[in-house]
């Protein structure tokens, strides 16, 4: 081939090379320029972290995410907005693993795709952001990390933080924006997934953390992604055991006894395992035995103590008693011996019976008789006798009852203490003294005086609620029950309490009134007694006591020169002559007290008119009471009032 031939080939060549290359550029900007079909893209959901955002919104470093994408994946998924609900149901929701606090507030992850964008040339993923929200005056959702989402997407009918005993917990969630759908809902308890919220879960005992997540679409098939967590306690509730068991005392070694438990049971006599199911019967020994019945972390003990009885005897719970009913059942058994039998009779007629009897009664009084005897030893008895009194029938006029008494229901006093006044009676008016009343007020109350007006308590309280029953029994057994309640408002002690009226009279000896206040204190802690010896020491009076620290009386109290003057009165003179007591002449300018102008006089006192027959030391004032000090002649009976 010669040189020009040679290079009209190349030539040749070259220009077919620049007409293919034409061609090929040409297509390329056709195939760009070219109108298509408008079609959404498909999307593939991956977890990502959530850009951080603040009120105004996306950091600038963290406005998009990128992630090299799958093209031969993107080439099979289906452009259609049914599709993006199947991708969505392949995937886990995205969320911060880093988020587990108890802030339940929501985190939301948006993915925008545009229909009129293309493929990056770098085959990026499309740009992750939070949208900002529509209600610009809507506060902002602060998410477990930290950040901050645009709205609140859904809410939980779960009340975080709280304690249950049901292991299977049920909830519901309620999405909140209707211009989105919600394309699933999916929960994680206590890291483990679970796809598809059916409306309840299962929790562990203790701590469970629950994440609800949802995921959104708009019409746009633009993705949004929420969650919140939330905390639950699960407490079980402890194994029941059902028993008859009970502590007690036995008089044969034999022992049966029922206890069941669905969770399973173990039952154990003196640390040994016994078997049997629902009732067991158990060889006791000689003395306390321990019975243990134990159901996962929950046990009862019980103590059993076996007596052996070598000596004939009858061992029931009958007691001399009062009822309500036409029948009593008791239980009675004879022991001891070497073949001990039992006869009952109940109003000498003959009752059957083995271990527990229940005997008919007459209205009144009945005799209820237990004889034991040995039948191998027909010589070798014992018995006992009770009186059991029926009142079932009994007219309601025919109880006893209260013919006073200083308390109302419902009444609230300041301070621990109560001073109880009251007078109980029969139906026939008869008095009831203080055997034949019960008051309980936490435990039983003492009597603390009684006089021929009426029976008195002091009753101990506490802040709050304090309940006061008062029993009554006549004579005849009749029984009635009144209820009361004081509320307590507690108080430090000496602080006020309540303010009285108090005076110091000398009038018998024609000094008059001594001291006196329309309004004087009575603080916590005090007694009677305390209360006026300082009444007198602050008016500036010595004080003289004798006695015990529980039963002090006044015995003197001294001025300088204050009771100069003082001459009995006239009235007090015929006082004296009709009692027939004898004035003397001892007497003193700086001090007034017992013994004084007579051998009956010294200090006595009263109570809202009224002498009291206990000491001030057994007395606590109340609130709104009338307290008067006055010098007796004649032991109080020269005094006015009851």
């Amino acid at each position: 081939m010669n040189g020009k031939n040679r290079k009209s080939i190349i030539a040749s060549a070259a220009a077919a090379l620049m007409l293919t290359a034409g061609a090929v550029s040409f297509a390329v900007g056709f195939f760009r320029n070219a109108p298509r079909e408008d079609t959404p893209i498909g999307i593939e959901h991956r977890e990502a972290v959530l850009p951080e955002i603040s009120a105004e919104g996306l950091s600038a470093e963290d406005s998009s995410i990128s992630e090299k994408e799958d093209t031969s994946s993107r080439k099979d998924e289906s452009s259609s907005p049914e599709s993006t609900s199947d991708a969505e149901n392949n995937s886990r929701p995205a969320y911060d693993d880093n988020s587990g606090a108890s802030d339940t507030s929501a985190a939301v992850m948006q993915t925008e795709y545009s229909q009129d964008d293309t493929l990056p040339e770098d085959s990026q993923a499309p740009t992750s952001t939070i949208r900002e929200a529509e209600d610009v005056t809507a506060l902002a959702k602060t998410t477990p990390d930290g950040r901050e989402a645009d709205r609140e997407y859904f809410t939980a009918s779960i009340a975080d933080g709280e304690t249950v005993n049901d292991s299977t917990y049920f909830f519901t969630v309620t999405h909140l924006i209707e211009d989105l759908e919600a394309v699933r809902c999916d929960v994680e308890v206590n890291g483990s997934l679970f796809y598809g919220f059916a409306g309840r879960v299962h929790l562990r005992e203790g701590e469970n953390t629950i994440r609800v997540s949802c995921t959104y679409k708009d019409a746009e098939n633009k993705v949004y992604r929420a969650f919140r967590d939330y905390t639950v306690y699960l407490s079980s509730p402890a194994a029941e055991i059902v028993t008859d068991l009970s502590d007690c005392e036995v008089y044969e070694p034999g022992f049966s006894f029922t206890a069941r438990c669905d969770d399973g049971l173990e039952v154990r006599l003196n640390g040994r395992l016994i078997s049997g199911k629902d009732s067991f019967t158990v060889t006791l020994s000689e003395g306390e035995n321990m019975i243990k019945l134990t159901s996962g972390d929950t046990f009862l003990e019980f103590s059993v103590t076996y007596i052996p009885v070598r000596t004939l005897a009858i061992i029931t719970d009958l007691c001399d008693c009062t009822v309500y009913t036409d029948s009593i059942t008791f239980s009675a058994k004879a022991v001891g011996g070497n073949s001990p039998k039992l006869s009952v009779l109940v109003n000498r007629k003959a009752l059957r019976g083995s271990d527990t009897f229940t005997a008919p009664l007459n209205e009144g009084d009945n005799t209820i008789r237990l004889l034991a005897w040995d039948d191998n030893d027909k010589t070798e008895q014992t018995e006992q006798t009770f009186t059991v009194t029926s009142l079932y029938n009994v007219d309601e006029s025919k109880l006893p009852h209260l013919e006073s008494i200083n308390l109302s229901d419902d009444i609230t006093v300041k301070g621990s203490a109560y001073t109880l006044n009251l007078e109980a009676a029969d139906c026939d008016g008869v008095r009831l003294w203080s055997h034949n009343i019960e008051v309980i007020c936490g435990n039983t109350v003492p009597c603390k005086w009684e006089d021929s007006s009426c029976t008195g308590y002091i009753l101990k309280l506490h802040g709050g609620e304090n309940p006061v029953t008062i029993r009554l029994r006549d004579n005849s057994g009749r029984q009635s029950e009144y209820s009361y309640n004081i509320n307590c408002e507690a108080a430090e002690v000496g602080e006020e309490i309540g303010r009285i009226q108090i005076s110091v009279n000398a009038d018998l000896i024609g000094l008059g009134t001594l001291c006196e206040s329309g309004s004087f204190p009575v603080l916590e802690g005090e007694t009677g007694f305390d209360t006026v010896v300082r009444f007198l020491e602050d008016n500036g009076y010595e004080v003289s006591y004798r006695g015990s620290v529980g039963s002090r009386y006044l015995a003197r109290i001294s001025m300088a020169g204050r009771f100069a003057g003082g001459e009995l009165t006239d009235k007090a003179k015929e006082n004296l002559a009709g009692a027939g007591v004898v004035p003397n002449n001892s007497k003193d300018d700086d001090s007034l007290g017992e013994f004084d102008y007579a051998p009956g006089s010294g200090w006595m006192y009263s109570r809202n008119g009224k002498k009291p027959a206990y000491a001030m030391t057994s007395a606590v004032f109340a609130d709104g009471e009338r307290i008067e000090l006055v010098f007796s002649l004649d032991m109080g009976n020269d005094l006015g009032g009851e």
